[in-house]
């Protein structure tokens, strides 16, 4: 079974201090909670669009990271 995983990571911001995220393709669940965990230490400055990517080939899978929310400051 495979599952788009939808989180959040730190972000410096006037604004919010988390910004969602989610992956840009479905990941098995082994892989899940090892992703979860490099995720965990993932930290943005804003501005951030929508659509973004935030992080690339996350621990190597070729899964990318991507922002579902825009914080301009």
């Amino acid at each position: 079974m495979k599952i788009v995983l939808t989180t959040t990571i730190k972000i410096k911001s006037k604004i919010s201090r988390l910004l969602p995220v989610k992956t840009d393709k479905p990941v098995s669940l082994e892989d899940a909670k090892e992703i979860m965990n490099a995720i965990a230490s993932f930290e943005m400055e804003a501005p951030i669009h929508i659509g973004d990517i935030v992080n690339q080939n996350i621990l190597g899978k070729k899964i990318n990271l991507v922002a579902t929310k825009t914080i301009e400051k």
